[in-house]
C-alpha cells in the first residue's frame, strides 16, 4: 500500500426529470484511501474545559471532567503538540506553562495529568474566548492536523451570541471541533453551531463517568486524520442554482452557508481533516431555471463538482457533472434513488426527535409521546439501534410498529437533550471500491474554449456532452 493518500468523488442520483421539474437532488460522496500505512504528517490538539462555577454541582461533574482530560492526554502519541484551557469567561492556558504548545512524551503527559488535577470550577462561560485561545496556539502549527475537544455544561452567558459566531468564522477552516455537554444545563443550538462551522462531531454525555471514555475515543479517532484539511468545490452551470448542501453522513448539518465563492458560479467548501481511509456524504439541491427548454433524450449537465487539490494527497478523479435528462415517461422521475431516499428518511427521524424535543422542554407530554413515537417507527423501521438506545433513556415503548411509547417517569432535561442533539452518527455509507487514476489529457470543447478533465462527459463551460454537434 502507498503511503500517500487517495482522495476521489462519487455521485449518486436519479438524472431523470419530467418536463416540469426544475430540481435536482444528488449525494456526493468524498472519500480517502490509503494515508494511513506512512504519513508522518504531525498533529495538535487542545482540550477546552469548562470550568464555571456550575461544574461544582453535582460535585462529581468536575471531577470527571478533569479525569475525562487526563484521559485523553494519556493517549497522545509521542510529538503530537498539544496543551489544555481552563475555560471560564476567559481561556486561561494551564499546560503549558508557556503560551504555545508542547510535543507530547512521557514527561508532559505527566506534567499536563498533574496540571488538570487543579482544573478549579470558579467563573462563568465565554466559549469564543475558549475557541480565539485554540485558534491562536494552532497558528504556531500551519502544517499540522489541528483537532480540539470542547466540553460545557451550561451555556455561553458571559459572551453574546454574535461575538461567539464572530469567533466561529474566524477559527473555520484552521482546525476541527468536537464539541461535548454534559449534564442538563448546556444550549444544544450553541455546541451544534461549534460542530457545523468547525466540521466537528456534536453529543452529549448523560453519566458523568462515561466522559473519560469519549475523550479517549475522540482523541484516537483524531490521530487517524493524515489530511489536515479538504475542500470541495460545486459549479452551476448558466441555468441552475445551488439551493442547498448539506452533510448528511456521519453528521447532519447544513453547510450552505459556509460556501464561499470564488469564481463566477463556482463555491467552495471546507470539509475539515480526513483520516487515512474515510468516506463523507453530502446532499446538494439544484434549482434550475424555470425558463429552461428541457432536453429529451440526452443527458444536459446541470452542475459539477470536484476536489480541490491537497498537498500530499493524490486525485482519483477530476470533475464530475450532475446531470439531468428530460422524459415523457412517467415512470422514471419518480424513482428515488436508494442513497436519496435513505437520508431523506434520516431527515424525517431528526425531525421527529427535535419535535419531541420541543413539546418535553414545553411540558407538553402528549406531543412529546407522539413525536418521539413516531421516531420510534422510523427508527426501528430503518434498523437505528443507536437512536432507539437514546430514545429508551425518554420512553418505554408500547408497540414500535405503531408509533405507541409512554414517557418514562424518570426522564430527565438530560435524557431529552441527548435524543435531540442533531449529529447522530449514522450506518449508512458503504464500502467503496478502489478504483485507478486517470492520465489522460484534458478534453477540449467544440462549442467553447474551455478545457474539461480527462474522462469528462460533458463541458465545464458549456454543460455540452461531448460528441454532440455543434450546430
Amino acid at each position: 500500500m502507498s503511503g500517500q493518500p487517495s482522495l476521489g468523488l462519487e455521485v449518486h442520483q436519479n438524472k431523470f426529470l419530467a418536463d416540469g421539474d426544475r430540481a435536482m437532488t444528488a449525494i456526493v460522496r468524498v472519500v480517502s484511501r490509503g494515508g494511513e500505512a506512512a504519513v508522518t504528517r504531525t498533529a495538535a490538539e487542545v482540550l477546552m474545559i469548562d470550568c464555571s462555577s456550575s461544574m461544582r454541582f453535582p460535585s462529581t461533574k468536575i471531577g470527571e471532567a478533569r479525569r475525562a482530560a487526563a484521559a485523553a492526554i494519556e493517549v497522545l502519541p509521542d510529538g503530537v503538540r498539544f496543551a489544555v484551557i481552563q475555560g471560564t469567561e476567559h481561556a486561561t492556558l494551564i499546560y503549558p506553562a508557556e503560551d504555545g504548545l508542547v510535543a507530547a512524551s512521557e514527561r508532559t503527559r505527566a506534567e499536563a495529568r498533574a496540571a488538570v488535577e487543579h482544573l478549579a470550577a470558579v467563573g462563568g462561560t465565554a466559549m469564543g474566548a475558549w475557541l480565539a485561545k485554540a485558534r491562536d496556539l494552532f497558528e504556531h502549527e500551519p502544517d499540522a492536523v489541528r483537532h480540539a475537544i470542547l466540553l460545557t455544561d451550561g451555556r455561553n452567558d458571559s459572551q453574546t451570541r454574535a461575538a461567539l459566531m464572530s469567533v466561529l468564522n474566524s477559527c473555520e477552516g484552521r482546525f476541527v471541533c468536537d464539541a461535548r455537554g454534559i449534564g442538563d444545563g448546556w444550549e444544544p443550538a450553541e455546541l451544534t453551531q461549534i460542530g457545523r462551522v468547525l466540521r466537528g462531531n456534536v453529543d452529549s454525555v448523560v453519566e458523568d463517568d462515561e466522559l473519560a471514555e469519549d475523550f479517549r475515543r475522540l482523541v484516537e479517532s483524531a490521530m487517524t486524520k493524515v489530511l489536515p484539511e479538504v475542500r470541495l468545490r460545486i459549479g452551476t452551470m448558466p441555468f441552475s442554482r445551488l439551493r442547498s448542501v448539506k452533510q448528511v453522513f456521519p453528521d447532519e448539518y447544513d453547510l450552505t452557508d459556509r460556501c464561499q465563492e470564488v469564481a463566477a458560479r463556482e463555491l467552495e467548501l471546507s470539509l475539515g481533516s480526513f483520516a487515512g481511509d474515510e468516506a463523507r456524504d453530502y446532499q446538494l439541491i439544484l434549482d434550475l431555471d424555470p425558463d429552461l427548454e428541457p432536453s429529451h433524450g440526452q443527458d444536459r449537465q446541470l452542475a459539477w463538482t470536484e476536489l480541490v487539490p491537497v498537498p500530499g494527497a493524490a486525485a482519483e478523479e477530476g470533475a464530475l457533472p450532475i446531470a439531468g435528462r428530460w422524459t415523457r415517461d412517467p415512470v422514471p422521475p419518480t424513482l428515488i434513488h436508494p442513497m436519496v431516499s435513505k437520508y431523506a428518511a434520516q431527515a424525517d427521524l431528526g425531525e421527529a426527535l427535535t419535535a419531541g424535543g420541543d413539546a418535553y422542554a414545553a411540558g407538553d407530554q402528549a406531543g412529546a409521546e407522539r413525536h418521539w413515537g413516531r421516531a420510534v417507527t422510523l427508527a426501528t423501521a430503518a434498523g437505528d439501534q443507536e437512536t432507539l438506545s437514546r430514545l429508551s433513556g425518554v420512553v418505554e415503548i408500547v408497540d414500535a410498529e405503531k408509533g405507541v411509547v409512554r414517557l418514562r417517569s424518570d426522564a430527565t432535561r438530560s435524557h431529552a437533550l441527548h435524543v435531540v442533539i442533531p449529529s447522530r452518527v449514522s450506518e449508512i455509507a458503504l464500502p467503496q471500491e478502489d478504483r485507478p487514476m486517470p492520465e489522460a489529457a484534458p478534453v477540449a470543447c467544440a462549442g467553447c474554449p474551455a478545457l474539461s478533465p480527462a474522462g469528462a462527459n460533458f463541458c465545464v463551460g458549456c454543460g455540452r456532452p461531448f460528441g454532440e454537434a455543434v450546430s
